[in-house]
């Protein structure tokens, strides 16, 4: 070997599906909604991915007054606690942006492997 690395380009985009120009999710809240469905609690997914309770409860307020129906369905106390779970609006929701975004990222590697080679 004559010691040069081959360099490797690539290329990052992001996306996020919007409401009459506004963003109602991307990848961060995306991982959020994802992280209430596995711990069944706000306050246990903002722990998990490091965003303050407050905002996590705040990106869902806007989320939801963006699609107009609930996201989240939280309910406090009781013998076992509080706990929040997903809406299937949320689900759909979900399912919707993961698969335009497995689409996107399909076809923009196939472009950008065209292009750069």
């Amino acid at each position: 070997m004559d010691g040069k690395k081959t360099k490797q380009w690539g290329f990052r985009s992001k996306i996020w599906l919007e409401l009459e120009g506004h963003p109602v999710i991307g990848e961060g809240r995306m991982a959020m909604l994802q992280s209430i469905e596995r711990n069944g609690s706000i306050m246990h997914a903002s722990r998990e991915i490091g965003i303050p309770y407050r905002r996590m409860r705040g990106a869902i307020q806007d989320m939801e007054k963006a699609v107009g129906r609930p996201l989240v369905k939280a309910h406090r106390g009781g013998e076992e606690g509080g706990g929040a779970r997903l809406t299937t609006i949320a689900h759909e929701l979900l399912d919707s942006y993961n698969r335009i975004n497995d689409l996107f990222k399909k076809e923009i590697n196939t472009r950008f492997e065209q292009i750069i080679g």
